[in-house]
């Protein structure tokens, strides 16, 4: 199993001129910075996918 990926990206001028200067203001490079950016929106969307089912057991429960 490869489990390195090189995806071409495009981004909107705007999000590349901002992901610069947070480059630059914290010296690290673009595929750091993206990386750790998409560790915090996947553990982000975990939680909110643990909260809706929990959510959703919750309404069940209560419907019987």
């Amino acid at each position: 199993m490869n489990l390195t990926h090189q995806y071409p990206a495009k981004f909107q001028p705007d999000t590349w001129t901002d992901l610069k200067r947070i480059q630059e203001l914290d010296n690290r490079s673009i595929n750091s910075l993206l990386h750790e950016f998409i560790r915090n929106a996947v553990k982000d969307e975990l939680i909110e996918l643990r909260e809706h089912k929990k959510n959703r057991e919750r309404l069940r429960c209560q419907v019987r």
